[in-house]
């Protein structure tokens, strides 16, 4: 196996093994079709593969008949679209995949743009494992006490739900990245965490919100690394961006907020017997990219709820640029109330 194939699968099983219950069944077939991009290539072995990612599926505590059916409808998948492994030294060497996770450039687009810096996966994913439910924080809570008023409780619920946030506790050890000029995360308060996915359904990054409103900027991304085509999603944002989209979703609708509170204030409210959805997507500065609006299917209701100032208005036009011509947009009015 060639270090590139290598990481890629260390890569995907360790987010894998760290995929909660509620998503342990969709984070299975995204791994699988992730890899199945190297087994149609014949890069990567298909049974040593499908092995490697039913043992970590199965950590997880997904029963082997349903990891077993995700991992093969992954694979399959991503067969369709085979990748080759790209040249190591051309890229900096054998862990290109680990610290540039999205597509290799073409040559002509390397040599105009490079692919975005992310922090270690690993180190993501340690995060977000370590932190805490919302409602097990007396500061989160008292935050979302404040932020929401009345709605608090529904959304502190619905967040812990959906696995939308986390409270990062006082005496974990923090990565470097996650410290700014004021100290660390913990010590400016910036203790709210969400993470960000990419137009593949893979979450690569995280954006920390203050609990302290006075606390200027309110919200932070890892130091040293871009969150440039991150977004936030819910569970069927994240299918919709992995391109595994569910057969019964009808109609296809699909939210867009700005900024963690927003997004959160609409994902979060989603009930649990809803299951047509919508999908809930939040764009952050840089957020929005081609390759997130590819995923947006054609003659979908796309409703865009970024704010009436001027960097909400340059969102609102970015997403329509995108998207017109095949779906339906809705500009959510400047006088409706957002909590």
């Amino acid at each position: 196996m060639k270090p590139y194939a290598r990481a890629a699968v260390e890569s995907e099983t360790a987010v894998l093994r760290t995929s909660s219950t509620g998503e342990r069944a969709c984070a299975t077939f995204r791994a699988a079709a992730a890899l199945g991009n190297l087994v149609g290539s014949g890069e990567l072995d298909h049974a040593e593969t499908e092995g490697l990612l039913l043992a970590a599926a199965m950590g997880t505590g997904l029963p082997e008949r349903e990891a077993i059916q995700n991992i093969r409808r992954g694979i399959r998948r991503g067969e369709r679209t085979p990748r080759s492994v790209p040249d190591a030294q051309a890229y900096g060497g054998s862990d290109v995949f680990l610290r540039r996770p999205h597509a290799i450039a073409t040559p002509e687009s390397a040599k105009t743009e490079e692919p975005p810096l992310r922090p270690p996966l690993a180190e993501v994913a340690d995060l977000w494992n370590a932190s805490h439910p919302l409602s097990a924080d007396v500061e989160a809570a008292s935050w979302f006490t404040r932020r929401y008023g009345e709605n608090a409780s529904t959304i502190l619920e619905g967040g812990e739900l959906w696995n939308l946030a986390k409270v990062v506790p006082r005496g974990v050890s923090l990565p470097r990245w996650a410290w700014s000029r004021g100290g660390s995360w913990i010590q400016t308060g910036h203790r709210l965490l969400f993470r960000l996915w990419d137009h593949n359904g893979m979450a690569l990054s995280v954006r920390a919100r203050c609990l302290d409103s006075s606390t200027s900027p309110k919200s932070l991304a890892p130091a040293g690394f871009s969150v440039k085509g991150l977004l936030l999603a819910d569970p069927l944002g994240v299918q919709l961006l992995s391109g595994s989209a569910p057969d019964w979703w009808s109609p296809q609708e699909i939210v867009v907020s700005e900024g963690e509170p927003d997004w959160l204030t609409w994902a979060a409210c989603q009930s649990e017997a809803h299951e047509q959805g919508p999908a809930y997507l939040g764009i952050v500065a840089g957020g929005w990219s081609l390759d997130v609006a590819g995923r947006i299917p054609d003659g979908a209701r796309v409703v865009i709820r970024a704010h009436h100032d001027r960097s909400g208005q340059l969102y609102a036009q970015e997403i329509s640029a995108t998207l017109a011509g095949r779906c339906q947009l809705f500009r959510s009015p400047a006088t409706e109330a957002v909590a």
